[in-house]
């Protein structure tokens, strides 16, 4: 990621300045903007800083709890949020800091067989020390989260229209209600693992790779308190695009194996999360429409490819 000089944003918003001198009580030598509300603070003498901002207070105190507690449980491969350093608000949000890594020149990507199982382990370690931590964590929806997501995607109908002709966007919709219809009646499934603190947000740059080459995981924004198979969902749904043959290649994947006869797991499988994520966002702002197209459409004979042999392995679990 880029990162740009906040020279004249960081000289010129006296409030901002004031109050992150008084957070500080040092003077930065520089401050770079990262990206949204995160910056990079950097001192004359000492290490330097991540600054970033949280939607409420308790966000972050929930994050300097988990990141807390993940450390004196011995798990090292995430940030530590600074608890001497109480968090100051501005414009709605609530700055805190945290540890910065430098990352590693080779960057984690989902398209790297090795750096796929390497992700995945680590989030493995993550939950098995999770699911000790005794945190006030929100609980986690899928359905209800799944069941939002497709209806705004269908009130935004008319606009994806203008890109995407209307058989393909009523077959990820019957796709997307297909699904929801078959995880309602088989997600009482996941009941029986336990519930762990999850990360929520498994996208690839909440990945990072450390200069000494250690993988970190970070950004707890979404951390929730649920079966750990909701991770490993949203994992398998990030990678399967990688894949050349996903509905049977994510069951060489250790950490998804014991899933391959899970009904609820199957089923969510064949829902088109990011095809009707990004369409939501893309009414808001169109930066990334061309991407989004080929995903809806260049990539929809694949994807449609996956759900039907999927499809197929449900109706034989359903049948015996």
């Amino acid at each position: 990621m880029q990162m740009k000089a906040m020279t004249t944003n960081y000289q010129g918003d006296s409030v901002f300045n004031t109050r992150l001198l008084s957070y500080l009580n040092r003077k930065p030598k520089k401050v770079h903007h990262i990206q949204s509300s995160v910056y990079l603070i950097s001192f004359e003498k000492g290490h330097p800083m991540i600054l970033k901002g949280f939607d409420s207070f308790e966000k972050w105190d929930r994050q300097r709890e988990l990141t807390s507690l993940l450390k004196q449980k011995g798990f090292h491969q995430t940030y530590y949020i600074h608890q001497n350093l109480m968090p100051f608000q501005f414009k709605g949000k609530w700055y805190g800091s945290m540890d910065y890594f430098p990352p590693n020149k080779k960057k984690f990507k989902f398209s790297n067989h090795k750096d796929r199982l390497e992700g995945i382990q680590l989030l493995e370690s993550f939950h098995d020390v999770s699911e000790h931590l005794s945190i006030n964590a929100p609980a986690f929806n899928q359905s209800k989260k799944w069941k939002e997501r497709l209806s705004l995607f269908k009130k935004n109908f008319s606009y994806v229209r203008q890109y995407v002709s209307e058989d393909i966007i009523k077959e990820w919709i019957r796709w997307g209600e297909w699904s929801l219809e078959g995880f309602d009646k088989n997600q009482s499934l996941w009941n029986k693992e336990k519930k762990v603190i999850i990360h929520g947000d498994c996208a690839h740059h909440n990945f990072l790779r450390r200069a000494d080459g250690t993988l970190t995981v970070i950004d707890f924004d979404l951390m929730a308190n649920a079966p750990r198979c909701i991770d490993y969902l949203q994992y398998a749904n990030r990678i399967s695009h990688h894949l050349e043959d996903a509905a049977t290649e994510l069951w060489e994947v250790p950490q998804l194996q014991r899933y391959q006869s899970d009904l609820a797991f199957l089923y969510a499988l064949t829902y088109p999360t990011d095809i009707f994520r990004e369409w939501n966002r893309l009414n808001k702002s169109s930066s990334q429409l061309h991407s989004v197209w080929k995903m809806s459409v260049e990539g929809f004979s694949e994807r449609m490819e996956m759900n039907e042999k999927l499809a197929k392995r449900i109706s034989s679990l359903n049948r015996n």
